[in-house]
């Protein structure tokens, strides 16, 4: 099972990639006209495809299947993970957390703030509802979906991608033109930056004790704190590993910028500003198809054949909702902090669950070298059907107030964007279906 899911997901990427631009002129941050014969595909905003059967339970709209068994249910009885199940591989933590990385620069899918799929939680369930009150929900919002779809069974609802579809560094640099130029200093090319070589803060200087500035771009965050980081992608706050990534792409932008100046120092500002860019996005996608995909696989990827305009570059719904969601399994609880020396910071670790949205434990860390050391040192957990209890009890807070379950929460996703069952995606995939639950896992 794991050799034919990471195949396809292989052939995913690999879609999205040789579908690059073929232009020699800087690429646009949203996208638009890097494939000349169709301009708009990949964009952002641009709709994600569909490559499987549409199941909503009305044919239009409505969330799939809605006789399924309960998903905090199925969570409890199969996800539940007791203790650390370590990476058959041994790959590190730094895997998992390039897989969001890598996320965040291909897909984002909003929220809609007026529609409400919820998960009631069962009775008496031991983390969320141990009164068993019968009142505890797992709060979800719907997907966003496109304007006009969603209104008959031939025109199903569809969801938007927010930002690029391609592999471009676009969560270092943004999707959208306001962001990108915020991210900018205009000074030999270089990106803002925080003291310490950190991100800029949502301030006017970019600096933590400035003034916030109103026009900084939105960053998704949780209500208490009030300056955060601004990166690329609204997500960068998210857990304070993926902001060490993002903080050491912005750093490595700057580097090739002095780089770059030492060699065209007849260079201005813009001319730097997009070389920079251009190699950065360049090691993203060397990083993500020589190192990660192959170490994840397995295999070896398939040659390049170069540019192919009629291939749709945009993520599938079934990609985004669903499939590139196992990474969920690989995330630990445990955030190692190193020194220097390689040897425990004087704070020690870190639990997960006190990471989420936490900008100011790396303020406290004095920066997000020991966060980047730690990813080194310990194994990722395992591509399994386990996921360890910061993400499944306490995603975003504790039990009670704020503590959810990302299992239970990816299943719901599923359903309200209308994903089919499993058995019908393999044939949609051309794939034989499955009899026995011993055919996926053993």
């Amino acid at each position: 099972m794991k050799q034919n899911y990471f195949f396809n997901l292989v052939m995913v990427i690999v879609l999205m990639l040789t579908t690059g631009s073929i232009m020699a002129q800087n690429r646009p941050i949203d996208g638009k006209g890097v494939n000349p014969k169709h301009p708009t595909w990949g964009t952002t905003h641009d709709t994600l495809i569909t490559l499987t059967d549409v199941a909503y339970s009305d044919g239009m709209s409505a969330p799939a299947a809605p006789n399924r068994r309960n998903p905090r249910t199925i969570s409890n009885e199969i996800f539940a993970q007791e203790g650390l199940i370590n990476d058959a591989k041994n790959l590190s933590d730094y895997t998992f957390v390039w897989g969001q990385f890598m996320d965040h620069d291909i897909t984002l899918v909003l929220d809609d703030d007026h529609e409400t799929s919820n998960v009631e939680v069962p009775r008496f369930d031991a983390w969320m509802d141990p009164e068993g009150t019968g009142k505890a929900i797992i709060p979800v919002l719907r997907s966003k979906a496109v304007a006009g779809t969603g209104t008959a069974i031939d025109n199903p609802r569809k969801f938007p991608n927010a930002i690029t579809a391609f592999l471009d560094a676009s969560n270092v640099y943004g999707s959208d033109q306001e962001r990108a130029t915020w991210l900018r200093k205009f000074v030999d090319g270089k990106l803002k930056t925080s003291k310490g070589n950190m991100l800029p803060y949502n301030t006017t200087t970019g600096e933590y004790d400035a003034p916030i500035d109103p026009n900084a771009p939105f960053q998704a965050m949780i209500p208490g704190d009030e300056k955060w980081f601004v990166a690329g992608d609204i997500r960068a706050n998210e857990n304070v590993l993926l902001t060490s990534m993002h903080t050491t792409f912005m750093r490595e932008h700057n580097r090739q910028c002095d780089l770059i100046k030492a060699e065209h120092p007849d260079w201005n500002d813009e001319q730097i500003y997009q070389r920079a860019r251009k190699i950065v996005g360049a090691l993203e996608q060397s990083i993500c198809m020589n190192e990660w995909l192959p170490f994840m696989t397995g295999s070896k990827l398939p040659e390049y054949k170069g540019f192919d305009p009629d291939v749709n570059p945009q993520i599938s719904n079934v990609f985004s909702a669903s499939a590139f969601r196992y990474g969920h399994s690989t995330i630990n609880s445990k955030i190692v902090r190193m020194d220097e020396n390689g040897h425990p910071m004087p704070g020690g670790d870190m639990r997960l669950a006190q990471a989420f949205f936490q900008p100011h434990a790396i303020r406290e860390s004095e920066g997000v070298e020991c966060f980047l050391k730690g990813m080194c040192y310990q194994p990722q957990q395992d591509v399994d059907c386990k996921m360890i209890d910061d993400l499944r009890n306490m995603l975003f807070g504790p039990p009670g107030a704020g503590g959810m379950d990302l299992a239970a929460i990816n299943m719901q996703r599923g359903r309200e964007r209308g994903l089919t069952d499993y058995n019908t995606m393999r044939k949609n995939f051309g794939l034989t279906p499955y009899t026995d639950f011993t055919e996926i896992t053993d």
